[in-house]
């Protein structure tokens, strides 16, 4: 027994002191958990001011939540192929058995250490395809988190964009009813000087002034058209100020689309996006077979198809055999019996036989009914692919139309603009100050066309799954 006791407390200080390394190991590992949440949190590089597309579209990276999201969502997937890949990898086990007995084949005798300990090896040998189609599930469903990153990657890229031409859009705005609301207001003020002053001549006065405005070429005004100016002035007040606030939401939502909330940009540098004026509107047929073979969104889709389909073999195979093997080393304090072996090699077979809930037959039939289902939703999208591929391509031949028109109304509204400049200089009765705001008027639906192309252009790149051609010629 005293030997026992010693063998067993030999055994218990070396299980206190692996207890003891484990915990430093842990509480080191803690110590380390304060410097991966500041690496977590560090600051983000600064916007550059004046901010350009191509600096928006590079500094945006993986730091909006819902890339965060999509990223997350695969190495998920990777985690679980990891898991399904490890089922046959081999496992050591180290077993310690304290323990005292009283032998029933040995009379009178008192309790006797019996303690023993060991180690075992052990490893799935084959499951006969069943991991195997477990391996092809978790494989098919990675690609199809990959494929779902892709397409979230793509839909931030024309996010950004959107954000990025609202603000340079809503600047523009502002400017021209600026124009318009400056315009509106001397009109207004100007006119309301002369009726008041025209109220304070008597009437000698008034006929010996209306003589000087025939003369002159000035008339009197009523009360009612200073209230029509006043309006319109109102009018053009509401505007500007709505102008303005749009300045600022947009630039919030810029702010937010690159994962920088509260980082508004001053000032936007106009983007140079004439990649896409070179470009020729390709035919429908040419382009929506690419497409279909192309698109991450469709990619996904098949993967998760493919997924489940190897689910209906995982079903089928839920009651398949398995082979393994064991090997163990033991050492015992009491080794006199004769069924302790100190080395053991043990091969495996298990095999259900039968099994009275059904639960294959169900398991198979509910894997069937996913494939069904993600099949008619891969049908589905695909004419939903193939109907916005004809909207992008019609669109794009509108938007060629809409840039003519756009440039022979900022032609004619520059012309314009020179003739009111050159009357206004010989002081004859000009509308300058209309003229100028037409032209500004043309110039924001020209800039408009031209991102609407962009925009158009990056969606078809997006369904093809190729990158942002401003992000190619970078």
């Amino acid at each position: 027994m005293r030997e026992g006791g010693l063998w067993l407390g030999s055994r218990f200080s070396m299980i206190r002191r692996t207890a003891q390394l484990a915990l430093l190991v842990f509480g080191a590992g803690l110590a380390q958990l304060p410097a991966l949440a500041d690496s977590a949190i560090a600051p983000f590089e600064p916007l550059p001011q004046p901010l350009t597309l191509q600096d928006a579209l590079r500094l945006s990276g993986e730091n909006h939540p819902n890339l965060r999201l999509a990223r997350a969502g695969v190495l998920a997937a990777q985690i679980r192929l990891q898991k399904v890949e490890s089922s046959f990898g081999a496992s050591v086990l180290l077993e310690l058995q304290p323990r005292a007995a009283s032998k029933a084949s040995v009379s009178g005798v008192d309790f006797q250490n019996d303690s023993r300990y060991g180690l075992v090896w052990r490893k799935r040998l084959t499951d006969f395809g069943r991991s195997a189609s477990r391996r092809e599930v978790a494989g098919a469903t990675l690609q199809a988190k990959q494929a779902i990153y892709e397409a979230r990657h793509g839909r931030h890229t024309l996010e950004i964009m959107e954000r990025f031409f609202a603000v340079t859009l809503a600047d523009y705005a502002y400017q021209m009813h600026d124009e318009r609301m400056a315009i509106s207001y001397f009109r207004y003020t100007r006119m309301l000087e002369r009726q008041t002053r025209f109220e304070q001549y008597s009437d000698l006065e008034v006929r010996y002034t209306r003589m000087l405005e025939r003369q002159t070429r000035f008339e009197q005004y009523s009360d009612l058209e200073v209230a029509e100016r006043e309006v319109t002035y109102r009018q053009q007040y509401v505007a500007r100020l709505q102008a303005d606030l749009q300045r600022r939401q947009t630039r919030h939502q810029l702010a937010l689309a690159l994962g920088r909330p509260g980082e508004l940009s001053g000032e936007l540098v106009m983007p140079d996006l004439a990649v896409y004026r070179k470009r020729e509107v390709p035919k429908y047929a040419d382009l929506v077979d690419r497409v279909i073979l192309s698109s991450p969104a469709l990619q996904f889709l098949r993967h998760d198809v493919a997924a489940a389909k190897a689910a209906i073999d995982v079903a089928r195979k839920l009651n398949s055999p398995v082979l393994s093997a064991e090997l163990e080393a033991r050492e015992y304090v009491n080794s006199t019996s004769s069924s302790r072996d100190r080395y053991r090699a043990n091969l495996k077979f298990s095999m259900p036989l039968f099994d009275g809930t059904g639960g294959r037959n169900i398991e198979v039939a509910l894997a069937q009914n996913t494939l069904l289902h993600k099949q008619a939703a891969l049908a589905s999208s695909e004419y939903v692919v193939r109907e916005e591929v004809l909207m992008l391509l019609h669109e794009l031949e509108v938007n060629r139309a809409e840039e003519a028109a756009a440039q022979a109304q900022e032609t004619y509204r520059g012309y314009y603009q020179d003739r009111s400049r050159a009357m206004y200089e010989l002081e004859l009765r000009s509308d300058l100050g209309d003229a100028q705001a037409a032209a500004a008027e043309a110039m924001l639906e020209s800039i408009r066309v031209d991102f609407e192309r962009a925009l158009l252009w990056t969606q078809l790149d997006s369904l093809l799954g190729l990158p942002s051609a401003l992000i190619q010629e970078n």
